[in-house]
């Protein structure tokens, strides 16, 4: 990470809501709030990992963060251009420099096309070179950094394991030369040895190209080998964002903290008590008023079940939406 903060994206009260329509007229009867009103920055060079379970709205975040899908609602600032709203015929010269790692190397992948192919293929649409010698030696040079041999030019996807695939992916993402890529659980589907040979390349890559990533993933220690910062999601919101070794010492919002103490440590001087969840995770289309969580917290109280906690100033590098810490503040701010 850079030593000045410099942001590169910047998001503010970002919502995506998916109408829900039912009856013969297909009358809308109600949104499922898969995001709903995060904000966050993300400065050049540094990674932010976005955690969370299956359901919080991570990955609808990234696909807005890249205007794969249209916001409801918020702003989307890439160096310094709103890129929630300029025009579709815009986007295209700024998604040279935004580009995304998917989950599934094989369904990312058209299995039609050979590698070659797949690689060039972004260079002819963003007509960066313009020679077909020079796109085929592009795509040699884009092989050679992944990892992968000159001979995967002429092959196609199935005849690759899932961890070449993915860099392969990665492959293509470079393609552009862009400043920013979204992993979407991009080693999720990987055997556990293949995982750290993917992040190893991911960071390698960051430093030589000075890439800045978002790193979606719902493995908590995945996140932390790859991050600088962490955010963590709950039901469409951030609950708690901090630096990453802030927040793996000491997670304040006891959502986090039941995440975190799940995770293996082999730090002895680190003593975490066990958290465990009750309930399922509430519906999107019908979330708990007042704070999200409140239905399954330990430490829940009246106020939480009527009011929405703000995410807030907990010291250097944390925020946290979390009434115990809100109270205490401004009890303290009164004093």
């Amino acid at each position: 990470m850079t030593d000045k903060k410099v942001p590169l994206v910047e998001v503010k009260g970002l919502k995506k809501y998916f109408p829900i329509n039912k009856g013969v007229l297909q009358r809308k009867v109600g949104d499922v709030k898969a995001v709903d009103d995060v904000s966050f920055t993300i400065y050049k060079g540094e990674t932010l990992g976005i955690v969370g379970e299956s359901g919080s709205g991570k990955s609808t975040l990234g696909r807005m963060v890249l205007k794969l899908i249209d916001a409801t609602e918020g702003e989307i600032i890439f160096n310094e251009q709103n890129f929630a709203k300029i025009k579709n015929s815009e986007v295209r010269k700024l998604r040279r420099d935004m580009q995304m790692v998917f989950q599934d190397p094989y369904a990312s992948l058209n299995p039609r096309m050979s590698i070659g192919e797949l690689l060039e293929e972004p260079l002819l649409v963003h007509k960066t070179i313009s020679s077909k010698e020079g796109r085929k030696e592009k795509a040699f040079e884009l092989l050679e950094k992944v990892g992968l041999p000159r001979e995967a030019y002429s092959k196609y996807p199935h005849e690759f394991s899932g961890g070449q695939r993915q860099r392969i992916g990665i492959a293509r993402a470079l393609s552009t030369n862009p400043e920013f890529i979204i992993g979407d659980e991009p080693v999720s589907a990987l055997d556990v040895s293949v995982q750290s040979q993917v992040l190893n390349l991911m960071q390698d890559l960051q430093k030589e190209f000075d890439l800045t990533y978002m790193f979606i993933a719902h493995d908590l220690s995945v996140v932390k080998h790859i991050s600088d910062r962490v955010a963590v999601m709950y039901l469409g919101r951030i609950v708690e964002i901090a630096d990453k070794d802030i927040l793996y010492k000491k997670p304040l919002h006891p959502y986090t903290q039941a995440l975190i103490s799940a995770v293996p440590s082999t730090d002895v001087t680190i003593k975490r008590e066990k958290v465990a969840l009750t309930g399922e995770l509430p519906s999107p289309a019908n979330p708990p008023k007042g704070c999200a969580f409140h239905t399954r917290c330990p430490h829940v109280h009246d106020r939480c079940k009527v009011e929405r906690p703000i995410l807030t100033q907990q010291g250097e590098g944390q925020m946290t939406a979390c009434h115990l810490y809100t109270t205490e503040a401004a009890a303290a701010k009164a004093e």
